[in-house]
């Protein structure tokens, strides 16, 4: 059964007719079923009608229309929840809502949604935004022709058709013929005519064999060759046009390959890039790759949740600051927000701190992708200054985010998106400040600062990583996902912000205990010390932290979620995390429930076993900073040592304890007993298959660990000495 949505239609009174109204739902809501059943083969019986139509009549009733009167600005209405398309009288478009004018109180609160001003004949011309607004007559919705109903049904195939994926179906069902290119299954012929992979076949279905297809398919489209006009370059422009960015880039290999090929667009060898020490391995990687010098910025280590907090605003702020007094001037500072517990940065204000030194603001937003797509996320610094959290926006936020788009919204595994801020097009091609200076040089056509030269690059080092043989339904799936969440995504959030909120009640009732003693918040992860809030840092109630009293108690509870059938996300010795995304359904919460209720004993903040000892130690034994460039370090030929014997020697690997993928062991740094300790801790408590990148035999001890011999360690040190880019 389609869900019902809603249109909101902000008009001036006595402006429409009264009687034209119930014509106007009738040509929404016809055109919508249509759309919906070409589109998208909705073959079940659709509610009538799919598409609903709520009246206003000024900028109050707007408000009110869609956000509860006596509640926050993320509390919807039944009307804000389902709300996906907003019609506007061309007189109303200088309306102020709640002091601030309506195109920007649009933008802020509902990026996502398109929006349709009417106008009518006589009527002074209207100027609108470059995207998300387009002018429509008012007398295609109030007059039901059938020439007026294609034109409301191809309007919505602007808004909401994924370019690509209905591109690929039609080419499956009309166009594809016998195949002579790869992939070698053949459409999947490979599998469904062999006796022994028929069952293989049989599982996965027919059609994810068929789409399976090849770049010699050249009408479908070429992740290497982005300017060209086809359905794949038509779907990635559709998807910047949802997210509110300059441009949108799709990687079929992960958010991985999507920090290396951006670091290695923005950075050149010997240039210093500020970095959150627990930011993930594949940072790390990009820096070796990039040829950059890392500055660590402070790493908060919970040695009693055994997590990692955010790095506080003032530490950024200090780094910044420090690097004007030493001449080391960084060109990007990376960031991952929201983190893996959930706490998401204040990013206007980082991004204000960059720009001010001169830095670019790179968010690794791996987990928060769905962050653009609700009103909830958002903060408010004054009674008439409001932001928004997600990374890239069109005001605030950083010049780039990456995302993983398969871990919190409806795609595929190592489905990912490269997203570019207009903030940054701007400030590449208008802005004349000194501190930039040597960023319009990098990206310079005839003497000025290009854009169109920024994305020549970026797609060139897209090219080294891609894979030229990229899976079609991965990139199919990443078209609808971000159509799905511009339809239906305000809903899907508002569902899920309120099933994790009821969940944390009844779980605190059921243990008798305030929520903080069974969940972790901001200020449990983070730490105190701080006011994280007052800074504007936020925990995303998405991501459910249970707080287990000792690492018995975790262990314990960890089997009987098995026994359940029940997975989650990530374990610590005292925190148990759940992730809660697109696919979420209510009943889970129920039988997470019932596990919770029934060893309600084990739930509550953990006792400090770890005590400040471990904390010291583990703060130890990541605050290190590189001696020897990275880069060089990862290409000597290195000797192997027991892990036990590597203290005090230079690394020339990764070691890795995954999840969450934050390295202990980096390229280039001097081995200390406290990280080997730290190793050694992971693999008594987790295994040794828990720690990526140990070399041993059988599975047992001895472990080793590959580091630079005396002769490169004392070659590669006067070469970084004489480029003069380590402190």
């Amino acid at each position: 059964m389609l869900r019902n949505l809603t249109a909101i239609y902000f008009h001036r009174e006595n402006r429409c007719d009264a009687r034209r109204l119930p014509v106007v739902e009738y040509a929404l809501a016809d055109a919508f079923r249509d759309f919906c059943r070409e589109t998208f083969d909705v073959d079940s019986p659709l509610d009538y009608p799919p598409m609903k139509l709520v009246v206003v009549t000024s900028p109050t009733a707007l408000a009110k229309a869609l956000f509860t009167s006596d509640g926050p600005r993320g509390v919807l209405t039944d009307h804000g929840r389902a709300c996906c398309l907003f019609l506007v009288d061309d007189e109303l478009l200088e309306s102020f809502v709640d002091g601030r004018p309506l195109r920007a109180w649009l933008r802020l609160f509902f990026p996502a949604i398109p929006r349709v001003v009417l106008t009518r004949p006589g009527h002074a011309e209207v100027a609108l935004p470059a995207r998300r607004w387009v002018k429509k007559e008012a007398s295609v919705f109030e007059r039901a022709t059938k020439s007026h109903h294609e034109r409301i049904v191809h309007l919505f195939k602007s808004f909401w058709l994924p370019r690509f994926s209905t591109a690929l179906r039609q080419y499956v069902k009309v166009k594809a013929g016998t195949n002579w290119h790869t992939p070698g299954h053949s459409g999947g012929r490979a599998f469904a005519s062999s006796p022994f992979l028929r069952g293989f076949h049989d599982a996965f279905g027919d059609t994810i064999f068929r789409t399976d297809l090849s770049v010699s398919v050249e009408s479908l489209g070429d992740l290497s060759s982005p300017e060209a006009r086809t359905p794949l370059s038509e779907a990635q422009r559709m998807t910047s046009e949802i997210f509110g960015t300059a441009q949108s880039r799709y990687i079929t290999n992960g958010t991985s390959t999507s920090n290396k090929a951006m670091l290695m667009t923005l950075l050149r060898p010997g240039e210093v890039v500020l970095v959150d020490r627990n930011c993930h391995k594949s940072v790390h990687h990009a820096v070796v790759t990039s040829g950059a010098v890392p500055r660590y910025l402070p790493a908060r280590w919970n040695a009693t949740l055994g997590v990692w907090g955010p790095v506080a605003l003032e530490d950024v702020r200090a780094e910044l600051r420090a690097s004007d007094d030493c001449g080391e001037k960084p060109r990007l500072l990376v960031l991952t927000t929201c983190t893996y517990e959930g706490v998401l940065y204040p990013v206007w204000e980082i991004a204000r701190a960059c720009e001010k030194a001169g830095v670019l603001f790179y968010a690794d937003e791996a987990w928060a992708a769905h962050l653009n797509f609700h009103p909830f996320y958002t903060f408010g610094r004054g009674k008439d200054d409001v932001v928004r959290y997600n990374a890239v926006s069109e005001t605030d936020g950083a010049h780039f985010s990456v995302q993983s788009t398969h871990k919190t919204l409806s795609a595929f595994s190592q489905a990912s998106m490269i997203h570019v801020s207009t903030r940054f097009k701007r400030l590449l091609e208008e802005d004349s400040s000194p501190a930039f200076r040597w960023l319009r040089r990098r990206f310079a056509l005839h003497g000025r600062g290009s854009y169109e030269k920024f994305s020549h690059d970026l797609h060139e080092f897209l090219r080294y990583w891609h894979s030229t043989s990229p899976h079609y339904p991965f990139l199919a799936a990443l078209d609808v996902a971000g159509v799905q969440m511009r339809l239906e995504g305000m809903k899907l959030v508002d569902e899920r912000l309120r099933w994790a909120a009821a969940f944390r009640k009844r779980v605190a009732e059921a243990c008798g205990r305030p929520e903080n003693e069974c969940f972790a918040g901001l200020e449990e992860i983070a730490g105190r010390g701080v006011d994280w809030r007052a800074a504007g840092y936020m925990k995303d109630p998405l991501k459910i932290v249970l707080m287990l009293r000792s690492p018995k108690a975790c262990a314990q509870f960890r089997k009987a979620l098995l026994k359940a059938h029940i997975q989650w996300e990530k374990a610590t010795a005292a925190t148990i995390l759940f992730l809660v995304t697109a696919g979420s359904a209510e009943e889970h919460f129920e039988y997470l429930f019932r596990v919770c209720r029934e060893f309600r004993h084990l739930i509550g903040s953990p006792a400090k076993h770890a005590g400040a000892g471990e904390a010291r130690a583990v703060r130890e034994a990541v605050s290190g900073q590189a001696e020897v460039l990275p880069h060089d370090a990862a290409l000597c030929d290195g000797e192997l040592v027991t892990l036990d014997e590597s203290a005090g020697r230079v690394a020339s690997q990764f070691l890795v304890p995954y999840p969450p993928g934050v390295p202990v062991f980096i390229p280039g740094l001097r081995i200390t007993k406290a990280m080997v300790k730290l190793v050694l801790d992971v693999i008594a408590s987790e295994g040794v298959d828990a720690v990526h990148g140990l070399f041993c035999r059988g599975g047992h001890a001895p472990y080793f660990v590959e580091v630079l011999n005396k002769d490169e360690e004392a070659r590669v040190r006067k070469l970084a000495h004489r480029a003069g880019s380590m402190r």
